[in-house]
């Protein structure tokens, strides 16, 4: 599987939580889109720039999937 793809998948995840969310259907769709956009610009980055990208992205992902909401 290419990194590209990869990153795709990573969108696509971000979409199922998305339709899943009741409270921060905004916030995964603009992580959906960050990653649709890292995915499409990552075939002319160098491997440390990726990294650094991703890096950022799993960052903002992971503290809001791990973060508490009142339903």
């Amino acid at each position: 599987m290419s990194r590209q793809s990869k990153l795709f998948g990573r969108a696509a995840n971000c979409e199922r939580l998305m339709n899943l969310s009741s409270v921060n259907k905004e916030i995964f769709k603009q992580l959906r889109d960050m990653w649709i956009a890292l995915a499409n610009e990552s075939t002319s980055m160098s491997a440390k720039d990726l990294a650094k990208e991703i890096n950022s992205i799993e960052a903002i992902q992971s503290g809001l999937e791990t973060k508490p909401t009142l339903h």
